[in-house]
């Protein structure tokens, strides 16, 4: 029997699924748009690459240098791109992209802001930074040491959903006045 090779889709389609993924989620990572890609086996990682250089070469997507690697996104040429040639793109990916990349998108934006960071002091304990961060900024940066992984782990996972309350109670708790 002879060997089958998986069907690989042109380039051309390639390209136009990384731009209307762009499109859909915003801007984001190339570990964030690889996690969306290999989530729905849309694509592998070097395709995606690819794709990327490619549309940044033809000025149809940007990358700008972020403090942890690159954003990418779609440029006006990029939105022209999918216009014209959007059709392209299989029907299965544009309604899958429509239905789920609002929630990415705020995924997306939440990695973004609310970052954390794990390591393991030469001591054998836990160091967990959480940074809060606007605009790349870091707007708030805690350092904790904690005695097991575990432990980093689920402050870290309860990081997102708390980290404004924390910043507010802190600049609160700082600017109030003496007794």
């Amino acid at each position: 029997m002879p060997l089958s090779l998986p069907k690989r889709p042109p380039d051309d389609e390639q390209r136009l699924v990384v731009l209307q993924a762009l499109l859909r989620l915003g801007p984001c990572t190339e570990l964030q748009l690889l996690t969306f890609m290999a989530e729905y086996d849309l694509m592998n990682y070097f395709d995606m690459m690819i794709a990327l250089q490619d549309l940044c070469a033809r000025g149809q997507a940007v990358r700008e240098k972020r403090r942890a690697g690159y954003l990418y996104q779609t440029t006006e040429a990029g939105r022209e791109a999918l216009t014209l040639f959007g059709g392209r793109v299989p029907p299965s990916v544009k309604k899958l992209l429509e239905e789920t990349g609002p929630d990415w998108r705020r995924r997306f934006q939440q990695e973004d802001q609310y970052r954390h960071e794990i390591r393991q002091t030469e001591r054998g304990e836990y160091e967990l930074t959480l940074t809060v961060l606007e605009q790349d900024m870091d707007m708030l940066r805690l350092s904790l040491t904690l005695p097991t992984r575990d432990l980093a782990n689920q402050l870290a996972e309860g990081w997102p959903r708390r980290a404004s309350q924390i910043y507010e109670s802190v600049i609160r708790t700082l600017t109030e006045e003496k007794e």
